[in-house]
């Protein structure tokens, strides 16, 4: 089969490898989509979790199941699947406490397993899920992403009638914005800074911040009276972290959402003085199901991030447009 590795640092190569062997407890799935997310560039640029190269990138994926193990029940070969990238081992502390998203010997496709960008690849039996005939490939394989913006949701405890700022227009901060409304809020407030993405920001407030001579004052401005209830930094930044506790009302939380790498400087005098909360948000706490519920609605139109399809063999003009595009691109996925 075709594969996409990363062979090193900046380099992908096109491969011709076996199609892997089943085990008893997997599900072998012919590959329907597989998009491209924020950590697959971070992984290509710099590789920073240490990942054991050559890997097979890619841990976004939906397709139809091929073969299944011995164990696996409850699936036929041709159903249509989206699939969990996160692979908890159920037996460590974190595991046996409930925080399986948390696990301290996690697998995890792409990273230390094969990922999903391949012309088949392989999921564990409990990570899979049926899908629905009406949602395509490439919207399923945003499972996982749409199950980590809950978990961001949910860290930020928000409450109807409540604040939120998100402090980032990529392709989360846009999955984040389209869940949102379910909390019934009485303000979302998304700061980027690029009109292409923030246009799909459709039922927020959006702040350009790169046409404002101070974007701090122009996100307070933009906040009701005392400052926001929640800040979700959905950026790697750390200026935007600064910039979100300012923006933060008395016993306010900042939510951690994009991970942030080496020493952050930040006042932590404010964080004393009003209460303020710093939290982070990693995985998903069995938020799974309620993703691949989510994707079906139409009434979010999830499927509007994903911007761009590519086939396989474009592996370089598509991960450069992921890279290098965001004022023409959000999500781009690989369809086979």
């Amino acid at each position: 089969m075709k594969a996409v590795k990363l062979q090193a640092i900046h380099q992908l190569a096109l491969v011709d490898i076996p199609i892997p062997p089943v085990k008893d407890d997997q599900v072998l799935i012919k590959t329907g989509a597989s998009t491209i997310c924020t950590s697959d560039l971070n992984d290509i640029r710099e590789n920073p979790f240490g990942i054991a190269l050559p890997v097979v990138i890619g841990h976004e994926g939906a397709g139809t199941v091929a073969a299944m193990g011995a164990a696996v029940k409850g699936f036929k070969v041709g159903d249509r699947v989206t699939t969990h990238s996160v692979y908890p081992c159920g037996k460590c502390p974190a595991c046996l406490d409930g925080m399986g998203h948390l696990c301290l010997n996690m697998e995890h496709l792409g990273i230390n397993m094969q990922g999903t960008l391949a012309e088949y690849y392989l999921a564990r039996a409990d990570r899979v899920r049926p899908i629905p005939a009406h949602v395509g490939f490439p919207l399923a394989s945003l499972s996982e992403p749409v199950s980590v913006c809950l978990e961001a949701l949910a860290q930020a405890r928000l409450s109807p009638g409540d604040s939120l700022l998100i402090i980032g227009d990529g392709p989360f901060g846009q999955i984040i914005n389209r869940l949102a409304p379910a909390f019934q809020l009485g303000r979302v407030v998304m700061a980027g800074w690029l009109d292409f993405r923030l246009g799909f920001a459709t039922q927020a407030i959006r702040l350009n911040t790169s046409r404002v001579p101070d974007p701090l004052k122009a996100m307070q401005d933009a906040a009701p009276a005392g400052g926001y209830n929640a800040v979700i930094v959905a950026v790697g930044s750390a200026q935007a972290v600064r910039d979100g506790l300012k923006c933060l009302r008395p016993k306010g939380r900042l939510v951690l959402f994009s991970a942030l790498t080496g020493d952050t400087p930040v006042d932590l005098f404010w964080v004393h003085l009003k209460e303020l909360e710093i939290i982070g948000s990693c995985n998903d706490q069995d938020r799974f199901d309620d993703a691949v519920r989510l994707l079906a609605d139409p009434r979010l139109g999830l499927a509007e991030v994903i911007t761009h399809t590519f086939p396989i063999e474009a592996y370089h003009a598509a991960f450069d447009l992921a890279a290098n595009g965001h004022d023409r691109a959000l999500k781009v996925s690989f369809v086979f």
